[in-house]
């Protein structure tokens, strides 16, 4: 029975380990952006399952705006301990989002693969991030293919366009994403979620307009119990 019960415990803790290890961490801030006067507000979750990095970018500015300054284009963020490099391998509308351009919407667009970049510039804020414009030289803007590196892609908050509003700088010409973008990064293979770390959210294109974030506590918490489950065990 002493056989059983232990045989019993460590399949539960691997179950455990494996839930907590694909468990979400979530980033949020908002704050004064410079570039529009105004509040900008947004959240990066973050997602590890084997190799693969699932970052969900979200703009939760309130009251809505199509104020150029306040559209989300970027973010970036620190994985520590270690370096591993990481491959931005899809850009994708997140369910639930939507493209606007020239006054209308739409939920199932063409790929945006080449609209963002992951290529740091000279003066990057963090280990990592990615971006759709070059941001005063913080990314390479010269390495985004779909567009001209202006925030043209960037992401606005849900419903800021109903059809009947058009916004100054470009709107009809390059689409805007309505909500959130969905980011799918390799090379983290070992990465836990409670490593990611200094997460800054960037409004607009000046690069002034960078906002600091918190993790949600509940979420960190869940994103190292699972190494600590392992711990255990292997104290054991």
């Amino acid at each position: 029975m002493k056989n059983r019960s232990f045989v019993l415990a460590a399949l539960a803790a691997g179950l455990a380990v494996s839930s907590f290890a694909q468990a979400s961490v979530t980033f949020t801030g908002s704050g004064l952006n410079p570039e529009a006067n105004a509040t900008g507000a947004g959240s990066a979750k973050f997602t590890i399952s084997g190799n693969t990095l699932t970052l969900v970018l979200t703009n939760l500015t309130s009251p809505r705006s199509a104020a150029q300054g306040n559209a989300l284009t970027g973010v970036t963020f620190d994985i520590n301990p270690g370096a591993p490099v990481l491959t931005l391998t899809s850009t994708a509308l997140t369910s639930g989002s939507e493209l606007w351009s020239s006054k209308t919407t739409s939920t199932s667009a063409a790929s945006l693969n080449g609209s963002w970049t992951n290529v740091l510039g000279a003066s990057p804020l963090g280990e990592y991030g990615v971006a759709t414009t070059g941001f005063n030289g913080r990314f390479n803007g010269g390495s985004i293919s779909m567009g001209n590196a202006s925030p043209n892609y960037g992401i606005v908050a849900a419903a800021t366009f109903d059809g009947t509003n058009t916004p100054s700088f470009g709107g009809a010409q390059y689409p805007f994403v309505q909500n959130s973008l969905t980011f799918t990064f390799t090379g983290v293979s070992g990465v836990l979620e409670s490593q990611i770390s200094n997460v800054k959210l960037l409004f607009g294109t000046d690069g002034t307009g960078v906002i600091n974030t918190i993790p949600s506590p509940a979420s960190l918490a869940l994103a190292g119990l699972g190494g600590l489950v392992g711990i255990r065990r292997r104290r054991a």
